[in-house]
């Protein structure tokens, strides 16, 4: 019973601990990656065909169907993205609570001395890998629950598989014994499908059996075999879903950089990874970490020899310490994924952390145990609390930096100055907020300090579009293209550019272009869409809008722009179906409810058009238009006051109403 109530309270104290240092993240906004997964990721918008979300990434699909779940239910609401992201942080230090109390459960455990306060180490275990701040990057930032889900599933078949073989050991006829094999398969095959980092659990397995189960026998390979065959699912998949071979050089942030180069730089990385794990102060989202091309190079080489002294002292510590050999081992054997001999877009980020801190959160509590040698044992209690308590801390004012992309990136400025990055990421903040000014600073600022920055170029060359300055955001847009022939998105933007400039032959071939490079660019149709209706050429307009909704069915402004294409044919009904669509897509669409009000005037159903005329108002009062729309029906139902009072609104905002109209309204008044 005492130990049912002890459990019951490391599950609670857990749980409230994570709800609590993570309460300020329900509101946090999208970043970086969310853009492309999730805000213009139109695979996820219907969760019942999944076969698209597979197609979108098939080595990622868990991933992806939990955000098309988040999509389902919220939309484009944050909150319901941080709290799945937050169950998964909650559910994985549970695991890890778990995974340590079995461990002392291990042939290789139970018998120490250390088992016996297995349920407080465990709960201690727990407490740090759910406060420990490096873990905000794969909490708060909303796409890198890629990391947290893939830990949680890692974790939870490694548990699972242990519980089977602990039941292995007492009774091999148990039926239960299979149900946790099956279930330790099934989620190991659900970490494969969630990120690539997970292809390492056959060999933590294999480690596992090494360390705690392992002891006069041999080596018992039929229960490990099954999981060693997984190592093949992740490269298989990407052998046969990939629509081309990935060259190791285009994961890579930095041009050219090689796998030898990147082996070097990880070197040093770990060193930092480490250290962030004990020391989790200056965190940063983008770290300016320079790439090492020799190991001689003095940080590469002392390095190289800190993290071969650490591992022989995990192999020196095998024989009296098992339980801290296995957690050295579970450190770096799970960052090997992610900082090995394939280059990645960036050399360290935090998240990356996450799995590994799984290995520090039960080497911290199990090694301030054999440090204390058993004794002062509530002394080490406090130590501990006191450090968790510093990791909350810590946690919760971090989880503040991401807020929002201001205050994200103006965090990383202070912290990496000399970035071209963190510019950009603030000029593209204020560009959303329209503060164009400081936006044109900052991108300016990222160009400056890496003249290669296509994609500063392309934010740049909109800015200036943005204020008119056609000359300078074309030329922003030939540099983009001329350092990357591939940048679809530069492409639409020049066709934009040139299709305002009345250059529709350019401007198309431009829309082509990006279409062509990337199929699936819903706003590039659109943006065609709009070029064909300027060259009057309707029917390929109309052929361009269809394509746009089904690519994404969620775009108002399509379902709006399609409505006046079919209102001017005639077919007002087809033309009253997509302005309710695009009025219930985007609420807050003044122009939709003048076009659907147009529609309501020429069918005669002048109360509803008022209705909609005034809803526009509502939302855009300082519109011309609105008003003598409305004006037109006022005269029409005799409500001639009425009639007035918006022609001098009209006017007020700079309307020229038809005189002839005028002085018809003035006589039907008099005549009233």
């Amino acid at each position: 019973m005492k130990s049912l109530n002890m459990k019951r309270l490391s599950f609670v104290m857990i749980s409230v601990l994570g709800i609590i240092i993570y309460a300020n993240t329900f509101h946090c906004s999208f970043h970086l990656d969310d853009q492309s997964s999730v805000i213009y990721n139109f695979t996820i918008r219907d969760i019942h065909y999944w076969p698209n979300i597979w197609n979108f990434l098939p080595r990622r699909f868990l991933l992806y169907l939990s955000l098309a779940l988040n999509y389902h239910f919220s939309a484009l609401d944050v909150f319901g993205y941080h709290l799945f992201n937050l169950g998964v942080h909650l559910g994985t230090a549970i695991l890890v609570w778990w995974l340590t109390l079995l461990t002392f459960s291990t042939p290789a455990m139970k018998n120490e001395k250390i088992a016996q306060y297995a349920e407080t180490l465990a709960l201690l275990a727990g407490l740090v890998f759910v406060a420990h701040p490096i873990q905000t990057e794969a909490v708060t930032y909303i796409v890198q629950r890629a990391a947290s889900m893939a830990a949680m599933f890692y974790v939870a078949s490694l548990c699972l598989w242990v519980q089977s073989r602990l039941l292995q050991d007492k009774n091999p006829a148990v039926v239960t014994r299979k149900f946790y094999y099956a279930g330790a398969l099934c989620t190991a095959v659900m970490a494969m499908f969630t990120k690539e980092t997970a292809i390492t659990l056959p060999l933590i397995i294999v480690l596992y059996e090494l360390c705690f189960f392992k002891t006069k026998k041999n080596f018992n390979w039929q229960y490990a075999v099954p999981f060693l065959m997984m190592v093949f699912i992740i490269p298989l998949t990407m052998l046969l879903t990939e629509t081309r071979p990935v060259r190791l050089q285009e994961l890579s942030r930095e041009p050219g950089i090689s796998s030898i180069h990147y082996l070097l730089t990880q070197f040093r990385v770990m060193v930092t990874y480490a250290r962030l794990a004990f020391l989790p102060v200056h965190q940063n989202l983008d770290y300016d970490y320079p790439v090492f091309k020799s190991f001689f190079q003095l940080p590469v080489i002392t390095s190289f020899l800190f993290l071969l002294m650490i591992l022989c002292w995990a192999k020196h510590l095998f024989s009296k310490h098992r339980v801290l050999a296995f957690s050295i081992f579970w450190f770096f054997l799970t960052i090997v994924p992610e900082s090995s001999v394939v280059p990645i877009k960036d050399v360290i980020f935090e998240h990356r952390l996450y799995l590994p801190l799984v290995g520090y959160s039960m080497f911290l509590v199990c090694g301030a145990y054999y440090l204390w040698r058993g004794k002062h044992f509530r002394t080490m209690i406090k130590v501990l609390l006191v450090i968790i308590a510093w990791y909350a801390i810590l946690t919760y004012q971090r989880n503040k930096v991401w807020e929002n992309e201001i205050t994200l990136w103006n965090d990383t400025l202070r912290k990496s100055p000399h970035a071209a990055r963190p510019y950009n990421g603030l000029g593209m903040a204020y560009e959303t907020q329209g503060e164009l000014p400081l936006a044109l600073f900052n991108f300016n600022k990222a160009i400056e300090i890496d003249p290669n920055f296509t994609e500063a170029y392309n934010n740049r060359g909109n800015v200036y579009s943005k204020q008119g300055r056609f000359t300078q955001a074309l030329s922003d847009f030939n540099k983009t293209i001329e350092l990357d022939p591939n940048f679809g998105d530069a492409y639409n933007n020049r066709g934009n550019l040139y299709s305002q400039q009345g250059n529709f032959t350019q401007a198309l071939s431009d829309f082509n272009k990006a279409i062509e490079i990337n199929p699936g660019l819903a706003w590039g149709f659109y943006d065609r869409a709009i070029c064909y209706v300027k060259q009057g050429n309707v029917l390929q307009a109309l052929a361009d809008y269809n394509r746009v909704m089904a690519i994404d069915p969620n775009i108002a402004e399509a379902y709006n722009n399609r409505g006046i294409l079919y209102a001017e044919a005639g077919r007002l009904t087809q033309a009253l179906s997509d302005y309710n669509r695009a009025i219930q897509l985007n609420p807050n669409s003044a122009e939709a409810y003048n076009d659907r009000g147009n529609v309501y005037y020429q069918q005669g159903q002048f109360i509803q058009a008022i209705a909609d005329y005034s809803k526009a108002i509502e939302i855009n009062p300082n519109f011309a238009r609105f008003y003598y729309n409305r004006l037109r029906v006022y005269y029409a139902l005799k409500e001639y006051g009425r009639a007035w009072q918006d022609v001098h609104k009209a006017e007020a905002l700079g309307a020229v109403v038809d005189p002839a109209f005028i002085s018809l309204l003035k006589a039907v008044s008099v005549g009233d």
